[in-house]
């Protein structure tokens, strides 16, 4: 698991005192940048603890005492050798993250090694190959050829440094603990938007590999909706390859990091640093009312042929949303919740107005419709949904499936109040309905906007 603020300062705290006794100090610039950073990425912070209510004197009284450990065990003069057998103290989890390359090494006991990182804009991963060190140079050498040797240096526990020949250097954090387990779920921000109050950025990292974003992105600057992407977390890197470029950064995770549950840092070294918040609360639903907003779709794949639906001709092969947007915005669409375990929406089509209330199973941020209650054939629709601090705005999500059961069942409650016929118990009727739906959608998905209503404000 991974280890809040104080934590964080105790062991950056013991770090400065056990490189306080280093003795080639000149080799150890790199540690010491390291750290610093470390400590610059906490100064970042501090105006999110103040908006969270994070203990900033805390803070504050640990970042003076390492500075004044640093200090002092540094102003003395140190003597040793420096030449010792590393081979024990390499083995792990180590990451280094520059302007130029981000990079995960994964160090077993038997001197082997795994390398997954991200050059020039190219990503690899898992290059198989095997680490010698003796004293204080550093032989590695990979399966692809790219191999490197030069001088080493090292704090056990702490960090390492390796020098090429040319004098470049590289630094490698070292990570006792893997937050691969630790991203999964779905995060928030109204960071580096595009300034609007209203902005914020959903994340999602499943736990098969697959990231979703949707919200404004500061590296193409412009607003990206459920943008599908690939990831993989070694040690405290994420590696994500998305649609706009492949990109490395370095996670700080502070679990119950606010009072609104747990923190999740993003920084590289150039646009991004950012702070997100997980959305594992409990969707504080009753007594909400939101009206319809925006309707986005994504990643469309689908049979080229024309569906009927609401008095709409749709065609997954060429939809870009706007015919869906159109139809809700038409229907003056409404959802509220009288309760925690009720859904009641609220629509206008034609001149015929129509409220319905459905239950609702609330877990987390995952919130099932159960229209099977309302209808024998009518089928569960499984959202996952987050509001933002004061309830203003919610944000539905729907994968591909839920896509197909949520038209589904809107045809065939459509056909049962225009026509008054009893089609969402007709399993045959829901059947042909949801066919004509499931064979013309290959993939989708799909992010409906609501706002708080003006009802309710």
């Amino acid at each position: 698991m991974g280890c809040n603020l104080t934590v964080r300062f105790t062991f950056w705290f013991t770090f400065a005192i056990y490189s306080g006794f280093k003795p080639d100090v000149s080799h150890n610039v790199g540690l010491y940048y390291l750290m610093f950073t470390e400590y610059r990425s906490i100064f970042d912070k501090i105006y999110f603890a103040n908006r969270y209510n994070l203990n900033v004197m805390k803070i504050f009284r640990f970042l003076a005492v390492a500075f004044v450990a640093i200090l002092g065990f540094n102003s003395c003069e140190k003597s040793g050798s420096g030449d010792n057998e590393h081979s024990a103290d390499i083995v792990g989890t180590w990451t280094c993250l520059t302007a130029d390359i981000a990079e995960a090494l994964v160090i077993a006991a038997d001197g082997t090694v795994l390398s997954t990182g991200i050059e020039d804009g190219e990503y690899w991963e898992n290059v198989a190959g095997t680490i010698k060190v003796e004293n204080s140079h550093i032989e590695m050498m990979f399966e692809d050829g790219d191999n490197f040797e030069g001088h080493f240096d090292i704090i056990p526990g702490a960090a390492f440094s390796i020098y090429a020949d040319d004098g470049e250097r590289y630094t490698f954090k070292y990570c006792p603990e893997d937050l691969a387990e630790e991203i999964v779920g779905m995060w928030v921000s109204t960071g580096n938007t595009s300034g609007s109050a209203e902005d914020m950025r959903i994340q999602t990292f499943k736990d098969d590999g697959k990231a979703i974003y949707t919200g404004f992105s500061p590296l193409v600057n412009d607003f990206i909706l459920n943008d599908e992407s690939t990831y993989k977390v070694i040690g405290d890197l994420c590696f994500q390859q998305m649609s706009s470029a492949n990109l490395a950064t370095r996670l700080t995770y502070s679990p119950k990091g606010t009072a609104y549950g747990d923190i999740m840092t993003f920084r590289n070294t150039d646009i991004i640093n950012t702070s997100w918040l997980r959305i594992n609360q409990g969707l504080d639903v009753t007594g909400k009312e939101y009206d319809y907003s925006n309707l986005y779709v994504s990643n469309v794949k689908g049979l080229d042929k024309e569906i009927a639906f609401m008095g709409y001709t749709l065609n997954f092969a060429t939809m870009d949303g706007s015919q869906l947007d159109m139809m809700l915005k038409s229907t003056l669409f409404n959802v509220e919740f009288p309760d925690a375990n009720t859904i009641k929406y609220s629509y206008q089509y034609g001149e015929q107005k129509n409220v319905t209330e459905v239950p609702i199973v609330v877990e987390g941020n995952k919130l099932t419709v159960k229209m099977s209650e309302m209808g024998s054939a009518l089928k569960d629709v499984v959202y996952y949904a987050f509001q933002d601090v004061d309830s203003c705005q919610m944000h539905l999500y729907m994968h591909r499936n839920a896509v197909v059961d949520f038209y589904t069942n809107m045809q065939a409650f459509l056909d049962t109040w225009l026509n008054n016929e009893d089609v969402i118990n007709d399993a045959e009727a829901v059947k042909a309905i949801y066919q004509s739906f499931d064979e013309a959608v290959e993939t989708i998905n799909l992010s409906i906007m609501f706002h708080a209503s003006s009802r309710a404000l």
